[in-house]
């Protein structure tokens, strides 16, 4: 019986692990921190939203955020723990298959690969965001305020 229930334990972390790496099974996020193992999901964010569009991109990692209230949202990657990586980030309103890009961001500045961007929202809104590949497949940390 112990077997059975680590087997199915395993399989259920598993998925839960790849929950992210489409449009269709976007992780549901809250405010604070959450970690991305790596960009290594199946389906890449289009439209590309930030800058240096059409560069090859391979992988997707997706997250969803449903606005409790109006008012303006931070996504950012610049933390103490990134420092040094390359982060590109592609914020959608819409469905899946219909998504517009309202917010992005590729660099903090010419030095500072990583990315933040704050965009207005309102109550009951989901908001689709995505990181991608084009610069970078490691792993990082984001945070959502």
């Amino acid at each position: 019986m112990k077997k059975i229930t680590l087997m199915i334990a395993c399989l259920a972390f598993s998925f839960g692990a790849y929950a992210q790496d489409t449009c269709a099974t976007a992780l549901a996020v809250t405010a604070g921190t959450t970690t991305v193992m790596a960009v290594d999901g199946t389906e890449v964010p289009t439209p590309e939203c930030a800058a240096n569009e059409g560069g090859v991109r391979t992988a997707g990692e997706w997250f969803s955020f449903t606005a409790t209230g109006d008012g303006v949202v931070n996504i950012t990657t610049d933390l103490a723990a990134n420092t040094g990586g390359d982060t590109r980030l592609h914020v959608y309103t819409g469905t899946c298959g219909t998504l517009t890009c309202y917010a992005a961001n590729d660099d903090v500045s010419d030095t500072n690969y990583l990315s933040d961007t704050t965009f207005a929202v309102e109550s009951g809104t989901t908001y689709l965001f995505a990181f991608d590949d084009r610069w970078s497949a490691a792993g990082f940390d984001f945070m959502l305020t």
